[in-house]
């Protein structure tokens, strides 16, 4: 199974930043202008590499595009295209996981994932496209993908959901195939419709098994 994970780089500038923030923390009683003055710096380091990450996203979904023979758009030269706010990652919701409409009955019924496209600044952004969702138990030795659900274009916007500060694609997936384990993995795949870019995602989701589920 694929898995992007970010450069060396990044991962070791985060450690860096962490391990000097803690070693700063450490040492001091309280709040005092220096110790301010790191927290800042650290945080602006940290935003750095959120962007740099996700520049590293886009360049990869951009590869995927071109290696399966799809251009990264249709009418627009790609000096234009980079004045638009197009995706550039995936981000999952906190309430991604397991469902069941009843509180009072035990076991989910299905499972529900909550994600919206962001841009290259980390914004939230309504971008068409396709999704793929696929439910792995690892825990399987054999046959471990347990479920496969595909959006087209009017599937995806008709799960739009936009209120408030709340903007998200809802996809609902119910059961194919009963999980017997409460820890899964949610594999999501966004195909952008203007830019072309492929974008996959993965994340360990919870869930509690179905009553009617059995080893």
């Amino acid at each position: 199974m694929r898995n992007d994970k970010p450069q060396p780089r990044l991962r070791a500038a985060a450690a860096a930043i962490t391990f000097l923030a803690l070693g700063a923390l450490a040492g001091c009683a309280g709040p005092s202008k220096p110790n301010i003055e790191l927290r800042k710096q650290n945080q602006q380091l940290e935003a750095k590499i959120d962007q740099l990450q996700r520049g590293h996203d886009a360049d990869q979904a951009t590869i995927r595009a071109l290696q399966a023979g799809r251009p990264t758009t249709r009418t627009l030269p790609q000096s234009e295209l980079d004045q638009l706010f197009t995706t550039a990652s995936l981000r999952f919701g906190s309430l991604t996981g397991g469902y069941h409409p009843d509180p009072q009955k035990s076991g989910d019924t299905e499972l529900r994932i909550y994600i919206v496209p962001i841009d290259e600044s980390g914004d939230p952004i309504k971008a068409a496209g396709t999704f793929r969702v696929e439910l792995f138990d690892l825990t399987l030795k054999t046959g471990n993908r347990i479920g496969q659900w595909d959006f087209d274009l009017k599937a995806a916007r008709d799960s739009w959901r936009a209120q408030l500060y709340f903007y998200t694609y809802i996809l609902r997936c119910p059961w194919q195939i009963a999980p017997l384990h409460a820890q899964l993995l949610a594999r999501v795949t966004f195909t952008d419709a203007l830019t072309h870019r492929v974008f996959t995602v993965d994340r360990d989701v919870t869930i509690q098994p179905p009553a009617t589920a059995s080893p």
